[in-house]
């Protein structure tokens, strides 16, 4: 009777809403209206989410093609917001190819002044990922917990003047309905709602 009653509530358990968080933050001292133009780089897997692969085998490794992935459905939902033009990868990779400049490079000077006289931009969104991937936890013995989807990441949209953050957002939750894409457009979807509500 005890292994019934322990199989239902790890079923139930299961079944449990599980809250899911976009917290967003606005420099309400910044001038946003001289802000119009922005790209999106590729995002850098967070120093802590190393740490946590190293302390824990059961956690996946986010999947290589997470960086790429989650700057895409940011730009999407940035260029549906319609404030501001949004340049996209090609562009961008051509402008740094033309300039003789890496990607990577830039990501790691953390100085994109050069970056904006360069290709004319006036903010860069650059992110950190903490989780991004699906998998299964084993519970007791051979009894595995569904498929649940994972993401953790923040954004920022850092002033290329100043080197300032004028916004951001961290996205954080679980799904076991939705995939990791789905479930990182719908939270980052609803962390721009928010940003087009705040900033006039």
């Amino acid at each position: 009777m005890k292994k019934y009653i322990l199989l239902l509530f790890i079923l139930l358990a299961g079944c449990t809403a599980i809250e899911n968080v976009s917290e967003v933050d606005i420099d309400r001292k910044f001038s946003h209206y001289e802000i119009q133009k922005i790209v999106v780089l590729a995002f850098e897997k967070s120093s802590k989410d190393e740490e946590k692969s190293e302390s824990d085998s059961s956690r996946p490794a986010i999947s290589p093609y997470a960086k790429n992935a989650v700057s895409d459905i940011v730009a999407r939902e940035l260029t549906k917001w319609g404030r501001y033009v949004v340049m996209n990868r090609r562009a961008f990779k051509e402008g740094l190819k033309l300039k003789n400049l890496k990607e990577k490079d830039v990501l790691h000077k953390g100085n994109y002044l050069d970056l904006g006289k360069t290709l004319g931009i006036d903010a860069v969104v650059a992110g950190e990922i903490e989780k991004f991937g699906v998998f299964n936890r084993a519970l007791i013995g051979t009894l595995v917990e569904p498929m649940t989807a994972e993401i953790s990441f923040m954004v920022r949209c850092i002033d290329v003047t100043t080197n300032e953050t004028i916004w951001s957002f961290k996205v954080d939750g679980s799904s076991k309905d939705d995939d990791e894409r789905a479930l990182a457009s719908k939270l980052v979807e609803k962390a721009v709602k928010t940003l087009k509500a705040e900033i006039k």
